[in-house]
C-alpha cells in the first residue's frame, strides 16, 4: 500500500510539473500570424508582454508544486501529523476537543505557509505588469477575514462529523455528506449579500445609458436583472471580470468597475446576456448536482479508508485518530481528483460556449466579440495555449475558439 501511495504522489508531481514546463515551452515557440493579430487588433508587443507575464506565473506554479510536495511528505512520511498529535496531547487544552485542535493547527500552518508565495505573486509578479493595486495592509486584512470565515465552517462541520462518526458507525459518511451539501447551498445563498461585502463594496449601476440597455435585455430575456452591481475590484487589481452568483431569488450579476470603464453600453449588454445565459442554462444548478455526486463518492471513499487504518499507517501516520485520518485524506485525495480536472474543464468550457450562444441570440455578436477582445487584452491572456495544458486548466475557451463559435 505504501508503494502505491508513493507512486501516486510521484505520478501526480511529474504530470503537473511537465504540464507547466510544456506550457512554458509552447508559448515561447507558438507563432501568432500577422493576420490573426490584425483581427484581434493586437501587436507583437502584446504577445511579448503576455508571454512574459504568463511564464512568470507558470514558474510560480512550479514553485508552488514543490512546496505542496514538501508539505505532503513532511506531514505524512516525515511524521508531521504525529508531531501535531503529540503536541496537542502535551498541551492539554481541555476546553477544545482533541481532534479539533489537531485540525485547527494543521489548517493554520497551511495558511501561514501559503503567505510568502501569495505575497510574491501579488507584490512582485502582479506589480511588475501593472495589475496590483493592493496595499500590504489590505492583503493581510483579506487573509485574516478569509481565515476567520474558513474557521467557522471547519469547526461546525468537523464537530458535527465527530458526533456522527461516534454515533452512526455505518452511515456517518452519508449524514456528513448531507450536512456538507446543505452547508454548501447555504453558503451559496448568503455569499452575495453576506460574504462578498466583507471584501468589496457593491453598488447598483446608476448610469442611465447602461440601465436602458439592461431594461431592454430584461424584457427580451424575461429575466429580472434589477440586481446588477458594480464591484470595486480596482482597489485590489486592474484585472477585469464579470460573474453570476447566487440561487433562486438570491442572485445577482456583478461587474468589476475596471470592466465597466473599458466597455461601451452595448458591450456591457452582451456580457450581461452571457451571464444571464449561465442562469438560463442552469449551469450553477448542474454544477451543484455534479459536485454533490463527486462529494458523496468522496465521503464514501473516506468511510472505506477510515475502516482500514493500515492505509494511514502506510502513509506514515502512526497515531491514528479521526483528525489524523482526515488530514491524511485531505493531503492525498487532491492527487487523485486532479486527474478529473480535464472533465471539469470540459464541462466548464461547454458552459461558456452555451452562454456565448445564448448571448448572441439577444445581442449583437460583434459587441460580445469586441468585449471579449478587450478582456483578453487587458488581462494579458495567452492567445494560443498548449492543447494538453488547455485541456487541464483552461476553464474558458481560447479567444480564437470563442470568436470562431460566435461567428458561426
Amino acid at each position: 500500500m505504501g508503494t502505491l501511495i508513493i507512486f501516486t504522489i510521484l505520478f501526480y508531481f511529474l504530470v503537473k510539473f511537465f504540464l507547466d514546463i510544456i506550457q512554458i515551452e509552447y508559448i515561447k515557440k507558438v507563432q501568432i500570424k500577422s493576420d490573426e493579430l490584425t483581427m484581434l487588433n493586437l501587436n507583437n508587443d502584446f504577445i511579448q508582454k503576455s508571454n512574459s507575464y504568463n511564464t512568470d506565473k507558470l514558474f510560480l506554479s512550479v514553485i508552488n508544486l514543490f512546496i505542496q510536495m514538501f508539505i505532503l511528505v513532511l506531514f505524512l512520511f516525515g511524521g508531521g501529523i504525529d508531531y501535531i498529535s503529540n503536541f496537542v496531547r502535551s498541551t492539554s487544552i481541555n476546553f477544545i476537543n482533541f481532534d479539533l485542535q489537531i485540525i485547527l493547527i494543521f489548517f493554520i500552518i497551511i495558511n501561514i505557509v501559503n503567505i510568502p508565495l501569495s505575497m510574491y505573486k501579488t507584490f512582485i509578479v502582479e506589480e511588475k505588469y501593472g495589475f496590483n493595486k493592493m496595499k500590504i495592509s489590505l492583503f493581510f486584512k483579506d487573509r485574516l477575514i478569509s481565515l476567520i470565515i474558513a474557521l467557522i465552517p471547519i469547526i461546525i462541520l468537523f464537530q458535527s462529523f465527530l458526533y456522527l462518526y461516534d454515533n452512526y458507525n455505518n452511515y456517518w459518511w452519508l449524514f456528513t455528506w448531507l450536512l456538507f451539501m446543505i452547508f454548501n447551498i447555504f453558503v451559496i445563498l448568503i455569499y452575495p449579500s453576506v460574504i462578498s461585502p466583507l471584501f468589496n463594496k457593491f453598488e447598483k449601476i446608476t448610469d442611465e445609458k447602461i440601465l436602458n440597455v439592461i431594461k431592454d435585455l430584461s424584457d427580451e430575456t424575461q429575466f429580472n436583472v434589477t440586481d446588477v452591481f458594480v464591484m470595486d475590484g480596482s482597489k485590489r487589481s486592474s484585472h477585469s471580470n464579470a460573474y453570476f452568483t447566487g440561487l433562486g431569488n438570491v442572485k445577482r450579476i456583478v461587474f468589476f468597475d475596471t470592466l465597466l470603464e473599458m466597455l461601451s453600453a452595448n458591450e456591457i449588454k452582451s456580457v450581461l446576456a452571457h451571464e444571464i445565459g449561465h442562469y438560463k442554462k442552469k449551469h450553477i444548478t448542474k454544477s451543484i448536482i455534479m459536485s454533490s455526486i463527486i462529494s458523496m463518492i468522496t465521503f464514501y471513499l473516506l468511510y472505506i479508508l477510515m475502516n482500514t487504518s493500515s492505509f494511514f499507517v502506510s502513509a506514515g501516520v502512526t497515531i491514528i485518530t479521526p483528525a489524523s485520518m482526515i488530514i491524511s485524506f485531505l493531503l492525498l485525495f487532491p492527487l487523485i481528483e486532479f486527474f478529473l480536472t480535464p472533465l471539469y474543464t470540459y464541462i466548464s468550457r461547454k458552459n461558456e460556449f452555451e452562454a456565448d450562444n445564448y448571448a448572441k441570440e439577444y445581442t449583437n455578436k460583434d459587441d460580445l466579440v469586441s468585449s471579449l477582445l478587450k478582456l483578453y487584452k487587458e488581462n494579458l491572456s495567452i492567445l494560443k495555449p498548449s492543447p494538453i495544458y488547455s485541456k487541464f486548466y483552461y476553464t474558458h475557451p481560447t479567444v480564437f475558439e470563442r470568436i470562431s463559435n460566435l461567428k458561426l
